[in-house]
């Protein structure tokens, strides 16, 4: 989940660099901790970049905000089975932060959604996703 979220920035910036740059500006001195079925990684953002990183169990990070969900979840609200705010009331989503930064990530978060869905590639790297979902489906 690391790389491709990691992917999926730089296809953001290499086909729609406007929007990927909103995104960055919108998150500049951010961290986000994120947990996806128990892959723990973090996407740091700085005014022009963003970057991810896997973590440890034990590592601090000091983010901003921390998300823990699953695949699973992330596939219902893309595909809209469920949206964000049912999937968080149904504590599929967790995110942990003070008010105002859970305000911010969620208004980041919408910046690289509006860019994903207009850029060439995301169709592909949503395919991958879709084949680790299958992967763990078929265990």
């Amino acid at each position: 989940m690391a790389a491709l979220l990691d992917e999926s920035f730089a296809t953001l910036a290499r086909e729609l660099p406007e929007a990927y740059a909103r995104m960055c500006a919108r998150f500049a001195g951010k961290t986000v901790r994120i947990e996806v079925d128990g892959e723990r990684f973090v996407a740091a953002f700085e005014s022009a970049a963003a970057r991810v990183r896997r973590v440890g169990t034990e590592d601090d990070v000091g983010a901003d905000a921390s998300i823990t969900t699953s695949r699973r979840a992330i596939r219902d609200v893309l595909e809209a089975r469920r949206s964000l705010s049912d999937a968080v009331l149904a504590d599929e989503v967790e995110a942990v932060a003070p008010l105002d930064s859970l305000v911010e990530v969620l208004a980041g978060l919408s910046m690289y959604v509006h860019g994903a869905v207009r850029c060439p590639s995301f169709p592909r790297l949503l395919e991958r996703f879709q084949g680790l979902l299958a992967g763990d489906e078929e265990v």
